[in-house]
């Protein structure tokens, strides 16, 4: 009885340890949606609408 006691907690830790290591790596994907480059290429095409972008790492100031 004891020995069965041991080894769910043992499996529970277990489980716990991997869930924590499987969203640790899972969190290094990040994908952004902000512009973390700038350029200075002369724009052609009409202007429709502008967009300010604040600085907040790795975003960068813009104005899109």
């Amino acid at each position: 009885m004891e020995t069965r006691r041991i080894l769910m907690r043992s499996l529970a830790v277990a489980v716990v340890m991997v869930s924590v290591i499987w969203t640790t790596t899972a969190a290094g994907d990040v994908v952004y949606s902000c512009c973390t480059k700038v350029s200075t290429a002369k724009v052609t095409d009409p202007i429709i609408e502008i967009r300010m972008q604040r600085e907040s790492l790795p975003c960068v100031k813009a104005v899109m």
